[in-house]
């Protein structure tokens, strides 16, 4: 028998059941759940899982709250049909709504609760404006909420609507919601830290993209990863020469110099090599030139990443046409800029964004001090006195 449990607002109801195989049609949702592979696959399946838990008449999702405390704007809401307002309505609600105070003052972090444990005397929530302008217009006057945390700040909700009908959230329909949290978790986070790795890339591509000089990143495979306009444009000249190359549009056709594949290789071997050896040392650099335009050359680094050792290396490479090169003065700063690390690229990035140092710190994951630190580093190299003089360089 289920062990009692205490909630969050001080009521004692059913500890979390143990979900069992023999529940085939919950493991089923729950194996959808675990299956999706982006943000509408998970709003379909958790859908259906819901209905099988906690039958509802409206579901609204709120993922990355901006700051729940203060704020009901969130980076993405998913609601069904009979839910879906403007974006003002869910801005106006934050004035009157009671559940932030109640999740914030509770001495333990909320997984799951009931509006009936905000406001547990039924007239004084139907004589609230929250229930009055909010709830009553759809036909709801039952909520379950589920909060999902991102360290000690409310990251996502998940708001269970019912109608008068429908009655109000059993004790067995709360355990319930309470075991399924964690799988809606699990997916959530893993969901959401793919939508944060793809909007960072996007981002470092816009960037490369505009950059003062050719870069291209391959991954252990040597496919590419990313190539920026530059690069391009110097790998179609490489490939077919300064005149046959003007008459192609360079994303058309495409494909990284086989010199330069060769390089990568022959890096890669030696990698391997000395992994094998126990004396990996420094990720190796070589430099390749063209064999009939001396001019054409490209520096390639086997790039490690230095926060997860499950991933394999990639290749980063800086093709230059020296041939064509700029004035000694613009020269210095584009070659310096071209030596930067993959970390001070990241770096850059956020100076560009307009971040100041402690902004950077948090988006990295890092120190103020380490953030310093790497700025003076790229100063240094470029030549520069601070961020202004670095902007003034880059563009």
């Amino acid at each position: 028998m289920a062990r009692a449990a205490q909630s969050g607002s001080g009521r004692r109801v059913a500890a979390a059941p143990v979900l069992r195989p023999a529940d085939a049609r919950l493991e089923s949702l729950l194996l959808r759940l675990h299956a999706a592979a982006d943000i509408p696959q998970f709003w379909a399946a958790l859908q259906g899982l819901l209905r099988a838990t906690a039958p509802f008449d409206a579901l609204v999702v709120y993922l990355n709250f901006l700051d729940f405390a203060t704020s009901w704007q969130a980076t993405e809401i998913l609601a069904t049909p009979n839910a879906e307002r403007p974006s003002a309505w869910f801005r106006d609600r934050r004035e009157v709504d009671m559940t932030p105070g109640f999740v914030l003052s509770q001495p333990k972090r909320l997984k799951v609760y009931r509006l009936s444990d905000v406001v547990p005397d039924p007239e004084e929530l139907r004589r609230s404006p929250f229930y009055r302008e909010f709830l009553a217009p759809g036909g709801w006057q039952h909520l379950a909420v589920s909060l999902y945390w991102r360290g000690d700040r409310v990251g996502s909700q998940v708001a269970i609507r019912r109608t008068a009908a429908q009655g109000d959230f059993t004790a067995a329909e709360i355990a319930l919601l309470e075991a399924v949290h964690p799988h809606i978790e699990i997916v959530l986070n893993r969901l959401l830290a793919l939508e944060e790795e793809r909007a960072r890339r996007r981002s470092l591509e816009s960037f490369n993209h505009h950059l003062p000089f050719a870069l291209m990143f391959l991954d252990w495979e040597l496919a590419p990863l990313h190539v920026n306009q530059a690069a391009l444009e110097l790998c179609a000249r490489w490939n077919f020469g300064r005149e046959k190359a003007r008459a192609y549009q360079p994303r058309a056709v495409f494909r990284p110099p086989a010199e330069i594949l060769a390089a990568c290789a022959a890096l890669k071997a030696d990698w391997l090599a000395r992994q094998s050896s126990g004396q990996p040392g420094e990720p190796a650099a070589t430099t390749v030139a063209h064999r009939a335009e001396p001019g054409l050359a490209a520096t390639i680094r086997l790039h490690v990443e230095e926060h997860t050792r499950a991933a394999y290396p990639g290749f980063i490479v800086y093709l230059e046409n020296r041939a064509d090169a700029p004035a000694p003065d613009r020269l210095a700063g584009n070659s310096l800029l071209a030596r930067l690390t993959p970390a001070e690229h990241t770096i850059v990035q956020a100076v560009c964004e307009g971040l100041g140092n402690d902004g950077i710190a948090r988006r990295l994951g890092k120190s103020v001090k380490t953030v310093k630190g790497q700025l003076t580093s790229i100063y240094r190299k470029l030549g520069v006195e601070g961020r202004t003089q670095l902007l003034l360089r880059l563009h």
